[in-house]
């Protein structure tokens, strides 16, 4: 209530403050200040932002295939994108947020994955609302509500369907933040056996150094800093212990495209968010150990406090998080001192080549056993397939033959969704032969001076090349087709009968007869034989495909200097380093820290996962606990 009391003075006193050094000039950025001294100041924060008329509605019906995006023209067309949507998912009734091309928050769309009469997939219904800009400016109140103020009077927020920004409120360059405002603000000496500020490195390595040897620590914290890392380090050099790093769901989501996900060491908080004031360390001995636990928490274990004896030099490689979407995967070995404000970063991209086209094996499962690179469709396959090939999964497909070959005959050229070349395959159909006496083949013989009164024909009509006689009946008897000294007249054109080597009626032809002079005759013939049609049952395909290979290439214009609030260019690309958003910027000074029973032994067994008390009690915490942030990324398709 005391804090309540004085924030309508504060707010009359300061209100619509604009706010400096930052990325918008300060008649589009203002800030109302709230609290005091004692307790802390916090700004609410608005922007001056463009804002639309009536939405723009409808709904459009996409493939399973489709990537997210929507071209639409709500005043001025654009390409629109669904956040957080993940191509090949099946979501049903899901609402996102929907982003212009500047990544500008303009609307929703829910999705729905529509099933067909077989209770597959087969395509999405997306309903949207996308909302026009007109041109008029209105303050919009940031997302992030009241923010804390920091050192020199900075703060940090986002503006509507933005990043972070970070901006100084004027007139406050000599704040400083009051300390003690961690979670463990509240304990009593008499909880504790010890509270410890941690105010230098030589009190870090001294706390590090009272712990058992062997002993595991946590980190729970918004995101992983280069100054988190170094806590770590730290402490693996001196304690010995497994390190483990977990974030909220928005950071998650953040680290997914990044190496991060593959660290086995990341996990994820099931929680939207973590303010930094609310960082948490946690100490776990091992099972027996005789000392209970210790704990650390604030903001600086995300954020390097300026301690004069500690080491703030850096050489280590970090996953880099881009800035926008569309950029590759980048990482960068940091190195130099923040206290000098030499920090380098040497880039490289995560690039994805094609190799030689190799064939897929697989473990054959029916008819098939062991490994085998036969694999086996249904004859209403219609020439697409999903497999991983080195990028997650991803179709390919090919033209299936028509009419279809019964052995490996046919190479048919494989594409992928992108209409790359990604290699061949080897296609056989499998089924029931019957004469396909509907489509007959036609074959053309002019000018023949001898009658081909046999002939081989096939090859692409479903059972090979067979060989074929045309025969001439005449009173029951049956003589050479064009030959007429073996008949009764000389009438022509006349009809002959094609047999097959099994003396089956196949066809039918028709024989012209010409002079061409006194001792020339010559023959013209138009034949139709039945050949053959394959009911397909199964495609058995041999896949020969290209598959992608991760490569780093250095930047060409590398080594790049971090810029304040830890962003780095490189080729024009523009990435931000976890943690060092205070790089340049002024910071704090404490970590706190507590060691001792009761309270460090309650926290520390609440919170450990396999050791979790309520396990069995039907309490939230025990129901979803910490998840590896790749099971978590692949979960969610990101």
């Amino acid at each position: 209530m005391r804090q309540l009391a004085v924030i309508p003075l504060l707010s009359l006193a300061l209100a619509q403050v604009g706010l400096v050094d930052g990325p918008r000039p300060s008649t589009e950025v203002r800030g109302y200040l709230e609290g005091n001294a004692q307790e802390g100041y916090r700004v609410r924060v608005e922007f001056l932002l463009e804002t639309g008329g009536n939405p723009t509605q409808g709904t459009v019906y996409q493939s399973l295939s489709w990537n997210g995006r929507l071209y639409l023209c709500p005043g001025a067309c654009d390409t629109f994108t669904l956040s957080g949507f993940s191509p090949g998912s099946y979501p049903n009734g899901q609402t996102y947020d929907v982003y212009d091309s500047q990544g500008r928050l303009r609307g929703k769309a829910g999705v729905t994955t529509e099933y067909d009469a077989s209770n597959r997939p087969y395509r999405y219904r997306v309903e949207y609302a996308v909302w026009p800009l007109s041109g008029v400016k209105t303050w919009q109140a940031s997302p992030d509500g009241a923010v804390p103020m920091e050192t020199g009077g900075w703060l940090t927020v986002r503006p509507p369907g933005g990043s972070p920004e970070r901006y100084r409120y004027p007139g406050m360059t000599g704040y400083q933040p009051p300390s003690g405002g961690s979670i463990f603000a509240g304990i009593s000496p008499a909880d504790l056996a010890q509270k410890t500020l941690i105010d230098s490195m030589a009190k870090l390595r001294a706390f590090y150094g009272r712990q058992t040897r062997g002993a595991e620590i946590w980190f729970f914290v918004p995101e992983v800093s280069p100054w988190t890392f170094q806590l770590a380090q730290e402490y693996t050099s001196r304690v010995g212990g497994p390190v483990r790093f977990v974030v909220p769901e928005g950071t998650a989501k953040a680290y997914c495209p990044t190496g991060y996900r593959a660290d086995t060491r990341f996990h994820v908080l099931p929680k939207a968010t973590l303010d930094k004031k609310d960082s948490l360390a946690v100490i776990w001995p091992p099972q027996g150990a005789g000392q209970k636990g210790a704990a650390m928490a604030g903001r600086y274990l995300v954020d390097r406090p300026d301690w004069p004896d500690g080491p703030d030099c850096l050489g280590q490689t970090l996953a880099l998080v881009p800035t926008a979407d569309g950029l590759p995967e980048a990482r960068a070995y940091l190195y130099g001192c923040i206290s000098q404000a030499n920090l380098k970063a040497r880039v490289e991209f995560k690039e994805l080549s094609l190799s030689e086209p190799s064939p897929l094996w697989r473990w054959g499962g029916g008819w098939l056993t062991g490994w085998t690179n036969i694999y086996t469709y249904g004859g209403d396959w219609n020439g697409k397939a999903t497999f991983d090939l080195g990028n997650g999964s991803e179709e390919v497909r090919l033209t299936l033959p028509n009419p279809p070959p019964t052995d490996w005959t046919r190479v048919e050229p494989v594409t992928d969704a992108q209409g790359r070349n990604r290699g061949y395959a080897l296609v056989k159909a499998r089924g029931t032969l019957s004469l396909d006496e509907e489509n007959p083949q036609s074959l053309t013989y002019t000018d023949q001076t001898i009658p081909p009164w046999d002939f081989t024909f096939g090859g692409n009509y479903g059972a090979g090349w067979e060989s074929f006689r045309l025969v001439w009946r005449w009173q029951g008897q049956a003589y050479f087709c064009g030959l007429t000294r073996y008949g009764a007249t000389n009438a022509y054109p006349i009809t002959c009968e094609v047999w097959d080597g099994q003396n089956r009626i196949r066809g039918s032809a028709q024989v012209e007869r010409r002079w061409i002079s006194l001792f020339s005759v010559h023959y013209d013939y138009q034949i139709q034989v039945y050949g053959w049609r394959l009911q397909v049952s199964a495609w058995d395909v041999q896949w020969y495909l290209s598959r992608w290979r991760t490569t780093w290439r250095a930047a060409t214009d590398n080594d790049r200097p971090v810029e304040p609030g830890g962003y780095v260019t490189a080729e024009g690309r523009r990435y931000r380093i976890p943690g060092l958003e205070g790089y340049l910027q002024p910071q704090g000074k404490e970590i706190e820290a507590v060691e001792g029973d009761p309270y460090v032994t309650y926290i520390t067994r609440s919170l450990l996962p396999d050791r979790n008390p309520y396990g069995g009690l039907n309490r939230p915490e025990a129901k979803e606990w910490y998840k590896r942030l790749g099971d978590w990324c692949r979960e969610r398709g990101l």
